[in-house]
C-alpha cells in the first residue's frame, strides 16, 4: 500500500511538473557575472569556531550559480595534564545555487559538496609517546544561504551554512566581501 501511495505521489508530481509554465525571474544583477570572494566568520560547535574563506564562481545568464569553496576553521587547543591538544576542520568543494533579486540585494540559496578533513594534534607523552596528529576526509555537504548588497562592481553581504558530515554537523554564520567582474 504505501509503494502505491509513493507511486501515485510521484506521478502526481510528475503531471504537475510537466504542465507548470516556466517562471521568468528577474535577472539579479550577479546574472552573467563571475565573483571571487572572501569569508570571515564563526561555526557554532567544537572544533571549527573561527573560520576563513574563500568563494569563486560565475552566475550565468538564467541566475544559476556555479563555483567552488575553501574554507578553514581554525579549531580549538584544549589544556589537558599531558598538553595541548588541537583540532580543526577544513572542507573544499563545489557549490551551486539560485540568485535571486530581492529589492536592493541577491538572496543565494545553494548547496555545496566535496571533502571535508578533520585534523587533531596531541603532544608527546614525556618518556612515553612522541608528538602525533591525525587527520580524517570525509564527503560532506553544506546547504546554506546568501545574503548579497551590491555596491557597483563590489558586494558585501552575509553567508549562513549548516555542514553536513556523517555523523558531525555544525552551523556557521559569515560575513562575505567580493567584486564581480
Amino acid at each position: 500500500m504505501i509503494k502505491n501511495l509513493a507511486i501515485a505521489l510521484g506521478a502526481a508530481a510528475a503531471v504537475m511538473l510537466l504542465g507548470a509554465a516556466p517562471a521568468h525571474a528577474e535577472a539579479a544583477p550577479t546574472a552573467g557575472h563571475g565573483s571571487v570572494a572572501g569569508l570571515v566568520g564563526y561555526g557554532f560547535k567544537d572544533g571549527l569556531n573561527l573560520g576563513l574563506g574563500v568563494r569563486g564562481g560565475y552566475t550565468l545568464p538564467m541566475n544559476l550559480y556555479l563555483g567552488g569553496t575553501f574554507v578553514y576553521h581554525l579549531g580549538k587547543s584544549e589544556s589537558t595534564g599531558f598538553g595541548d591538544v588541537k583540532s580543526n576542520i577544513y572542507y573544499f568543494g563545489v557549490e551551486g545555487g539560485y540568485d535571486i533579486a530581492a529589492g536592493p540585494v541577491v538572496v543565494r540559496p545553494y548547496l555545496g559538496l566535496g571533502a571535508a578533513t578533520a585534523k587533531a594534534s596531541f603532544p608527546a607523552v614525556a618518556g612515553f609517546t612522541e608528538a602525533t596528529s591525525a587527520s580524517e576526509t570525509r564527503f560532506g555537504l553544506w546547504p546554506g544561504a546568501t545574503l548579497l548588497y551590491p555596491i557597483g562592481p563590489a558586494f558585501v553581504g552575509a553567508d549562513a551554512r549548516f555542514l553536513i558530515v556523517e555523523d558531525f554537523n555544525a552551523f556557521s554564520l559569515f560575513a562575505t566581501g567580493g567584486v564581480q567582474f
